[in-house]
């Protein structure tokens, strides 16, 4: 249960790929609709006459983090970089997250360890029905630093307080 009821906090990605100073919480999460995963990369084979296997190296693959979000905020929107707030509206320019974004994953539980990935692209799906209202999913792809050193995906920490 380390990971039940997080919070997901997000920030511009600092200088040379550093985690962000200042981050914000992105808001309501939907129950049980946050999953991080990785998917394994491509397998480089050489490969002899007759069709024998006789190298093979693993490729680094690729981490998303993925969340829903209920009632997705203008303040969120803004922040984002894809909604402009007027008068009693926002006007949604494009669903695309420009730049490098940091994100934090805060488990509620102390000793639950969490991760901070300093480097990672967003994409942000917007939905509406009947039952659920407005909800959003947003695409965390973690993305290797390229600037920092070492050079890393993310780290895990341990949870100090409670939420």
């Amino acid at each position: 249960m380390a990971w039940s009821k997080c919070k997901i906090e997000i920030g511009k990605t600092g200088a040379n790929d550093s985690m962000a100073e200042n981050l914000t919480d992105i808001g309501v999460i939907l129950n049980q609709s946050s999953s991080l995963e990785a998917e394994a990369g491509d397998s480089l084979q050489a490969i002899a006459t007759g069709g024998e296997v006789v190298a093979e190296e693993a490729q680094e693959g690729t981490l998303r983090l993925e969340t829903t979000l209920i009632e997705p905020t203008d303040t969120l929107l803004t922040l984002l970089g894809i909604g402009t707030t007027g008068e009693n509206e926002t006007s949604i320019s494009t669903h695309i997250v420009d730049g490098e974004w940091s994100v934090k994953v805060t488990p509620k539980n102390i000793g639950a360890k969490g991760i901070a990935a300093p480097k990672c692209s967003i994409t942000y799906t917007p939905s509406w029905d009947e039952e659920n209202g407005n909800q959003a999913t947003l695409t965390f792809n973690i993305l290797k630093t390229t600037d920092a050193n070492p050079n890393y995906w993310y780290k895990r920490f341990t949870t100090t307080s409670a939420l």
